[in-house]
């Protein structure tokens, strides 16, 4: 039996679908990862009983800071690339999918992480937390990897293979970066949980000289 397909006036429409859900997902995980910060309760109403109880909650802070950006720029990401890909499919909305699976995991694996930040000596948490990055970040790149792949003509033209290469490797920076601070949480667990600030500067200029080589091959094009 031959398989039912959307006519093709309505693949567009279908993609603009696929975009508008994926864009309300995003909104909704990276409201909920302040839910998790709770305002203090205090017993003596004092300035220094505030500030007091208001430390303790410094390592969810940084927690809640780092997964919102980390899922601010994937949104960027999702919007750079779909901004550039024609064609509807069924893979492409499993595998999105797959992806928003990994985005509305966040906040609970930032929650768990921030509920447990002042017990450095356990590592369930942080584990947890990185995994779901490595989850997100990997789900991100297996979209590049299917959109850019010439063979299958989705995006508004044709790049080179050194730009598909510097949106895979920028695509697995955060998960590498996550992965380096979980293996050194096991010997300096607070240094640890500050290196993921190291990714915006490694985003920038650490792919510097991949990105000379790919706008030297073709006019530049913003994806992963």
């Amino acid at each position: 039996m031959e398989e039912a397909k959307h006519d093709e006036s309505k693949l567009k429409f279908q993609l603009e679908r696929l975009i508008f859900f994926s864009d309300g997902v995003f909104a909704i995980a990276i409201t909920l990862l302040v839910i998790d910060i709770k305002v203090p309760e205090v017993e003596d109403f004092t300035d220094h009983n505030l500030l007091q109880n208001l430390s303790h909650t410094v390592f969810k802070f940084i927690g809640f800071i780092i997964s919102f950006g980390i899922i601010g720029h994937y949104w960027s990401v999702h919007h750079r690339i779909f901004g550039y890909v024609t064609k509807y499919t069924t893979t492409l909305f499993w595998i999105n999918l797959i992806y928003l699976l990994s985005v509305v995991i966040l906040p609970f694996s930032s929650g768990l992480m921030g509920d447990y930040s002042s017990h450095m000596e356990m590592r369930v948490p942080y584990s947890i937390y990185v995994l779901n990055m490595c989850f997100t970040g990997f789900a991100n790149c297996l979209i590049w990897i299917y959109v850019s792949n010439p063979k299958r003509e989705m995006l508004t033209r044709k790049i080179s293979k050194s730009r598909i290469k510097l949106g895979l490797y920028r695509s697995l920076i955060i998960p590498l970066v996550f992965f380096i601070s979980l293996i050194i949480s096991f010997f300096l667990p607070i240094t640890a949980r500050f290196v993921p600030a190291l990714i915006p500067f490694v985003l920038h200029w650490g792919m510097k000289g991949l990105e000379k080589a790919a706008n030297a091959q073709e006019a530049p094009i913003d994806e992963a």
